[in-house]
């Protein structure tokens, strides 16, 4: 299947993955607007709070994998086309 977030996520991915160093010791979520190209780091509960009930569940059970694994959880907010899909990406080696 192809996904037509990867290629824009792969654009951004030094933005990205700075975003969260930046803000590492608190484990975030990242979340990328696709059509603003913004990126925001926030608080995992938080964001997971904010979410609809029926994809909280999975976004809890995605985060707590990714932290498990040394990944994170990037959310990619398509508003113009009202999408919000969720990616587990491995963390550099550098980070902790």
């Amino acid at each position: 299947m192809d996904d037509p977030y990867l290629e824009t996520i792969d654009k951004h991915w030094d933005n990205i993955i700075m975003m969260y160093m930046t803000f590492q010791e608190r484990r975030p979520i990242i979340e990328f607007e696709i059509s603003s190209k913004k990126i925001y780091s926030y608080s995992a509960e938080d964001y997971i709070q904010s979410l609809t009930s029926r994809t909280r569940n999975m976004a809890k059970e995605q985060y707590e994998k990714a932290i498990r694994n040394h990944q994170f959880l990037l959310f990619v907010k398509d508003t113009q086309n009202k999408k919000l899909r969720s990616y587990i990406f491995d963390l550099p080696d550098h980070t902790n």
